[in-house]
């Protein structure tokens, strides 16, 4: 039978193994205890690692989807506000055609009026939102309107221009307009005047708005549009009313003419009033989606993060105390591992 012998050497090396593990497992109950979650799935959760992995995905998809929402949110209350705006400013002038349907109301001020409501609707048009156009559909990097559609050479200015010259032979502003009798002037609004606003008309004079409408999704399985765009037909029809009261030239008309342009404005303004009301409750219904979809999510996210807990979350004071022990540990190692060197025959020779 023999002796296995054991050297000072070998001891100092098993010693300093010894440090270098506790010193590993010292780093990770550090950071567990720091995350508050355990460092190595892989290695802790074995099979379940897997788990983990679906609940964090999750978790990120959401949080994903939670930010989302806050800017769908913000741009259907900004559209919303502008919606308001705009009808406000449809039944102010509203009020003043019905008014204008009486004797002795000056033209002018009706035209000068209806201008203001023109210039005062593209500019709520015109509205961006994080540098993006809010009524340009998915054209949002393109302004959707004229901001200045009282100027001779904004687009939809020169199409009435050229169309009224192309029905009567002579533009609005000729002395020959006051003749114009109101057959002929039917005529022309349910005609060539009608049609700047129908697609290729609208598309081509007046709006650079996409009709398709951003879509954003909500939540898992919620998918809606997100932005209005200025091809509705509601800004189509509010802007044909305006645009007949403002440039037409209507307190250069005669009484008959004249009456059937406020008549058609008033119709085509009725209709798109209604229209706007009807956007306007169906964005606060999108806002109210948006709201509700996105506490789903956040039960949703809790949920999922109380699982993952379960899985991965650690005891901070076990982390603590389980610190300290290894701190215990190395520091004994450490003044073995000295003590171990100091060791040698010729010492007690």
């Amino acid at each position: 039978m023999k002796a296995a012998g054991v050297s000072d050497l070998s001891s100092s090396q098993l010693m300093r193994t010894t440090v270098l593990k506790l010193q590993r497992e010292m780093s990770i109950v550090q950071e567990q205890a720091s995350t508050g979650r355990i460092a190595d799935r892989g290695l802790a959760l074995g099979l379940n690692s897997s788990l983990s992995v679906d609940f964090n995905q999750q978790i990120a998809r959401i949080d994903t989807i939670k930010s989302l929402n806050a800017t769908v949110s913000g741009r259907l209350d900004t559209t919303q506000t502008n919606l308001d705006s705009i009808g406000q400013t449809i039944s102010d002038v509203m009020e003043l055609l019905v008014r204008a349907k009486s004797p002795g109301v000056d033209l002018a001020l009706i035209k000068q009026s209806a201008t203001d409501a023109l210039k005062t609707l593209n500019d709520k048009l015109n509205t961006s939102y994080n540098g993006q156009f809010l009524f340009a559909g998915l054209n949002t990097d393109v302004l959707p309107v004229d901001p200045d559609p009282g100027a001779a050479t904004a687009a939809g200015r020169m199409a009435v221009d050229a169309s009224f010259v192309a029905a009567f032979g002579f533009s609005q502003t000729d002395p020959a307009a006051q003749a114009i009798n109101d057959v002929d002037m039917a005529a022309y609004l349910d005609g060539g005047f009608k049609d700047l606003f129908d697609d290729t008309g609208w598309r081509s004079s007046f709006s650079s708005a996409s009709d398709k409408v951003i879509r954003s999704r909500i939540s898992m399985s919620e998918v809606i549009d997100g932005s209005v765009s200025t091809d509705n037909q509601a800004f189509r029809d509010v802007t044909k009313a305006l645009t007949m009261m403002s440039q037409l030239n209507i307190d250069g008309l005669g009484p008959k003419a004249s009456t059937v342009v406020l008549d058609k404005a008033i119709e085509a303004l009725s209709r798109g009033q209604t229209s706007v009301t009807a956007m306007q409750a169906r964005t606060g219904s999108l806002q109210a989606q948006v709201r509700d979809a996105t506490e789903r999510l956040e039960i949703q996210s809790q949920s999922l993060a109380m699982n993952l807990g379960s899985l991965e979350d650690v005891d901070p004071y076990e982390m603590s105390v389980r610190y300290t022990a290894l701190s215990t540990q190395i520091e004994t190692a450490y003044a073995l591992t000295s003590r171990i060197k100091q060791l040698g025959l010729l010492k007690y020779l």
